[in-house]
């Protein structure tokens, strides 16, 4: 293979690749604004010349593609010289309000600016031009004109990537501007994209904006769960509380893209909303109970229910946003504690609709992170998709005496069902998992409250068939459980062995059982996952 040498490290290089993409994968560190490893070359940013031997200029290096013995330098007093220049052109008539700045602490601006030591600008303060500030364009991003740095990676962006084509550049010299024609709205479904790949606080966060400082921010690497195509996020916290979720790279993937859906996503797990205690009903509503008593009450009334009337007459129901963790122990549970034929999956039309597109980004149809997981694990969606009105079927035709649900979806989607509501007053035993506070009239016995994505450990399968980590971000209570841990004593309160395993040896456990998976461990699955061979 060809090799270049940079800042004297020699290394080789694939035909087409640039001298910085190089540098970024030797670790060497060129400054830049405009590029992007995910949006075309523009090269008009100038801040990442470099020194190249016998060449008589400076060259930018994400424009110029590496050639075989050539040797570079990028910090080079020629190269410094050059970048001090290109950003004391920058900061003439930057606002410097990095105290007031959204952007602090992660804008590239600002650390050029304290590396390179540009403190003092030859314009005075009062001479500096002026431009159009907090300009809100929708829903998700709010522009300040007077900070941009002309890099336009929104516009590569939005013509490339969404192909909304919203921003562009207006006027000329040191009054060029960024923004939209008309201040016309961005409402394109990957607008908050604009924020992440902003090298600067021009387009900030409408959502985030003033919300907390990046440096006070616990951040964790997960999967986005609104969909099947299992995104790769960081999922940032402070004080118990997620306060926004980033997108993660993952070429195999997502790159560096995550859709608004996903990005505000976090909002239910903050939700006032969230169920913190167990419940059983009570006259017309619902009375607190422990945790512990819900599991006791809960395995008692199956266990009654198949004494009295028999294993098949007990229907359960899982859920697809469950980890595979969940799946499998649910399977378990029900296949061969209970022993009941009646084992479904709900709120997908299953694996064959998974890989179906939205759109022509990222999202696909089926919104559930784990389709394929259930699949490969033997919890299938049969016949389409489980509604309200095929579970009345199902209760009808088999005599169903226990509803076993992994999320109350059918229950909330079902509420203006009449075929459900009639099927259900012959069910003497309604068990669910639910996040949230459940309306007063919800036909069920017990609810467990369960513990969202980021508040577990575990693992997605996407469309693709790639198993994907997620981690807990967040400690929950210690009232809520994740469907494992509630599974698990179930299973034990039932006779089980009494062990209460970790996602990682869960997960072991399910790669001995499950043949889809025997190829892997827990300990295989890195940062962007490992694809199963289907």
């Amino acid at each position: 293979m060809p090799k270049i040498t940079i800042d004297g490290i020699e290394a080789e290089f694939e035909t087409g690749e640039s001298i910085l993409q190089v540098a970024d994968r030797i670790g060497i560190e060129i400054p830049r604004f405009c590029y992007h490893k995910d949006l075309r070359w523009a090269g008009n940013c100038r801040m990442c010349q470099v020194e190249v031997e016998k060449m008589p200029k400076l060259a930018i290096s994400c424009a110029t593609v590496a050639a075989d013995g050539m040797v570079v330098y990028t910090k080079s007093p020629k190269v410094v010289k050059a970048v001090r220049g290109v950003l004391e052109f920058l900061l003439l008539n930057h606002p410097i309000d990095c105290p007031i700045c959204d952007q602090a602490g992660e804008c590239f601006l600002q650390d050029y600016y304290m590396r390179y030591g540009l403190y003092d600008s030859r314009i005075p303060l009062n001479d500096k031009v002026k431009k159009r500030k907090v300009l809100r364009l929708g829903d998700m991003i709010v522009l300040d004109t007077e900070r941009c740095v002309l890099c336009s990676r929104c516009v590569r962006f939005c013509e490339d990537v969404t192909g909304s084509n919203e921003f562009g550049f207006s006027n000329r010299g040191n009054r060029t501007e960024i923004g939209t024609f008309y201040d016309a709205v961005v409402d394109n479904p990957y607008a908050g994209n604009l924020v992440d790949i902003c090298p600067v606080g021009a387009i900030t966060s409408k959502d985030f904006r003033f919300k907390c400082r990046v440096w006070f921010l616990n951040t964790t690497p997960s999967v986005c769960p609104t969909c099947s195509t299992g995104c790769n996020i960081y999922v940032e916290s402070k004080n118990g509380l997620v306060q926004r979720l980033r997108p993660r790279y993952n070429a195999d993937v997502n790159k560096s893209w995550i859709c608004d859906k996903g990005r505000m996503s976090y909002k239910l797990i903050n939700d006032e909303g969230r169920l913190y205690q167990a419940l059983e009903k009570s006259g017309s509503g619902f009375q607190e109970i422990s945790y512990e008593s819900a599991v006791e009450k809960g395995a008692q009334k199956l266990k009654d229910i198949a004494s009295k009337y028999g294993n098949d007459k007990i229907l359960a129901i899982a859920s697809p946003k469950g980890t595979n963790e969940d799946l499998y122990l649910f399977k378990k549970f029900f296949s061969e504690v209970i022993r009941t034929p009646h084992i479904s999956l709900g709120e997908t039309d299953g694996v064959n609709n998974a890989s179906v597109m939205e759109d022509k980004v990222l999202r696909r149809i089926d919104p559930n992170p784990n389709t394929v997981g259930a699949g490969l694990i033997g919890i299938k969606a049969d016949d389409g998709k489980m509604t309200p009105e095929r579970v009345a079927d199902i209760i009808n035709k088999n005599g169903i005496k226990a509803l076993y649900l992994m999320s109350p979806e059918i229950l909330r989607d079902g509420a203006t069902s009449q075929p459900l509501r009639d099927a259900l007053k012959n069910v003497d035993a309604i068990i669910v998992h639910s996040m949230f506070v459940p309306l007063s009239d919800m036909p069920a016995q017990i609810v467990f409250p369960s513990a969202s994505y980021a508040e577990a450990d575990g693992t997605f399968t996407n469309y693709a068939g790639r198993v994907q980590k997620i981690k807990s971000a967040i400690k929950r209570k210690e009232s809520v459980k994740s469907h494992s841990e509630i599974f698990q004593d179930m299973i034990n309160k039932l006779g089980g062995d009494g062990k209460k395993l970790s996602a990682p040896a869960i997960f072991n456990e399910l790669a001995g059982v499950v043949s889809a998976f025997s190829s892997i461990k827990f300990s295989d699955i890195g940062d962007t996952g490992v694809q199963l061979k289907l």
